[in-house]
Order: C-alpha cells, then sequence, then structure tokens
C-alpha cells in the first residue's frame, strides 16, 4: 500500500539548497535516531532527514540520490530524495523488510521474517512478486546485467540466486556460518559473502554457483563493500573494531584499519578513493582513505548508524 505524503516532508534542521546537497558523497541510517544524515569525507553536510522509526538498511537507486530505507519491525520502506533532502513516498511492504536494492522502476527487498525476496513498484509501492529465498534472508545485491538477485540467509548458510524475470530461485551456494552481507564485483563474476559466525570471507564463483574459496578475516566480519575497479574488498569486523582491505583476486590483505566501536555497514564512494563505516555502538562513521589505508575522520552521527549509501558525485 502506498502512502500518500503532503507536499512538505518532514526534514530535520533548515533545507539546503540541491547544491550543496550534491556535496554530500555518504547517507548513512540511525537505528536509535531514526534519521538519515548526509555526510563528505570531512564531516556532516547540513540537514538530516527523520524518517519512521528504527530504520534498518539503506540502498541508493540508480540515479545516485533516490534512498530507500527499510523498516523491518514496522513492515515499512521509506523514500528519501537526497539532493532535497525530504521524504518523498512510503510504502507498507507485508513482513520484515531488510536487505534493498533498486532499479529504475523495481525496489527489491528481503523478508527476513517470512524468509522471502520481494518486488515492489518503486513508483507505487505495490508489490508485484515474492519468491522464498530461505530461512531468514538479510544482505541483497543484484546483477542486471545477468538478470539476477543474490540473497543472504543468514540461518540457512547459504546464498540464493534468483531470475528477476521469471522471479524464481535458480540456484542455493553452501557458505560459512550465518552469512550477512554481500558484495559483486562488477563484472559480475565473483560474489563476496561475510560469515559473521564463522569469521570468514566466501567467494563465490557466480557462473558455476560453486564456492570458489573461503579465507579467514577476524571475529565476526558483518559490512562488505567492492571497488568500482573490483581489485580490493572491504569487510567490517563487528568484534574488532577495524576495517580489512582485501585483494579480491589473491584474498590478500592489503590493510587493517581501526575503525569505531562495532562497526556494521560499508560502502565505497563513487570515485573510489574512500569508504564510510558506520560504527553501531559509537554514534559514528568512520572514513577511510583507501589509497593511504588511514582514517582520514571520525564523524558523530545521530544515534545508531547501522548502514550507509554513496551518493552520486
Amino acid at each position: 500500500m502506498r502512502l500518500a505524503l503532503a507536499a512538505a516532508a518532514f526534514v530535520v534542521g533548515i533545507g539546503l539548497s540541491a547544491a550543496r546537497a550534491e556535496e554530500a558523497a555518504f547517507a548513512a541510517v540511525s537505528q536509535a535516531g531514526g534519521e538519515v544524515s548526509f555526510l563528505s569525507r570531512s564531516g556532516p553536510e547540513g540537514a538530516s532527514v527523520k524518517v519512521d522509526d528504527a530504520p534498518a538498511s539503506i540502498a541508493v537507486g540508480p540515479d545516485g540520490r533516490t534512498l530507500y530505507v527499510t523498516h523491518p519491525d514496522r513492515g515499512r520502506v521509506t523514500v528519501v530524495d537526497a539532493v532535497t533532502r525530504t521524504v518523498t513516498e512510503r510504502f507498507n511492504v507485508a513482513g520484515s523488510p531488510f536487505g534493498a536494492a533498486a532499479t529504475d522502476s523495481e525496489l527489491y527487498v528481503t523478508d527476513w521474517t517470512n524468509g522471502s525476496l520481494i518486488r515492489i513498484d518503486a513508483l507505487t509501492g505495490a508489490t508485484t512478486g515474492t519468491i522464498s529465498v530461505g530461512k531468514s534472508p538479510a544482505g541483497l545485491v543484484l546483477d542486471l546485467k545477468r538478470g539476477r538477485a543474490y540473497a543472504a540467509d543468514r540461518e540457512g548458510d547459504a546464498v540464493s540466486v534468483v531470475d528477476l524475470k521469471a522471479m524464481r530461485r535458480v540456484g542455493q551456494v553452501k557458505v560459512g556460518r550465518a552469512p550477512f552481507a554481500l558484495g559483486l564485483s562488477p563484472d559480475g563474476a565473483r560474489l563476496f559473502v561475510a560469515n559473521v559466525q564463522s569469521g570468514d570471507l566466501s567467494v563465490i564463483d557466480t557462473f558455476n554457483l560453486t564456492e570458489l574459496a573461503r579465507t579467514p578475516v577476524g571475529r565476526m566480519p558483518y559490512g562488505v563493500a567492492v571497488t568500482a575497479d573490483g581489485e580490493r574488498v572491504a569487510v567490517t569486523l563487528q568484534e574488532e573494531a577495524a576495517l580489512v582491505v582485501l585483494d579480491a583476486a589473491k584474498l590478500t590483505p592489503l590493510g587493517r584499519i581501526k575503525v569505531g566501536k562495532y562497526p556494521e555497514g560499508v560502502t565505497i564512494a563513487a570515485d573510489g578513493r574512500s569508504a564510510a563505516v558506520a560504527n553501531w555502538f559509537d554514534d559514528s562513521v568512520t572514513i577511510v582513505d583507501l589509497g593511504s589505508m588511514e582514517a582520514l575522520s571520525l564523524i558523530k552521527t545521530p544515534a545508531g548508524p547501522r548502514y550507509l549509501a554513496a551518493l552520486a558525485q
């Protein structure tokens, strides 16, 4: 069900011009604060946007400015315009939407209560398809060139492969224990999977749908991001307050950066020069230079940041 909104959206702080809003490189969603904040590499960029209670994850559309924020406890998705800093839509979704990924016309969310992948019309908010993808799916990525979705089943220790056109599961790959976040190489050939409980990173060959490798990375790997050139993969380690960066081909460590307490989501800026890490227990985001492998800044955010999205630059 689509919830109509008044023309004026609820925005915290003073409205910004579109030019200023576009300076932000990242958007962070804070679960306890119920807000989306906008960050440059050095600090906060203007007004944050108030959304519904207990937001979980965030995804950015292909335009680089439309943000989709999931609320699993409320069965809702909030749509935010990152340039105007306004809430533009609210969609009710049956179940508990968590992971999200979008095309120009459709939004896909994992429902970790009912074990399904849900397809939503991005204009109307209507549900247009549902398919079972395991016991408790969390992380989600799309490969639009091949018309696929990959969903991590945290309780089934597997990744489901879905044909988006047919909305049919076409494969399942066993990985480590409690897979959560996913990162896809730019060519779509490799899928990186953070296995929280087994402390390792799985690499899936997406052509043969087999696990190519599994390498230890540290205690409680949670978030995953792949650089646009496909050469590096970044993984957050919740219990070590660290970000580890690996060579994507060799799976050898290139750097280990100290970040805030209990890091969760990680994303890489559109230009590939820096990564942002959401430190859930510290109410902060760490910006990391991927060239020097050093922390550039620690930015305070509304309470409980969990996930981030990279904005168009």
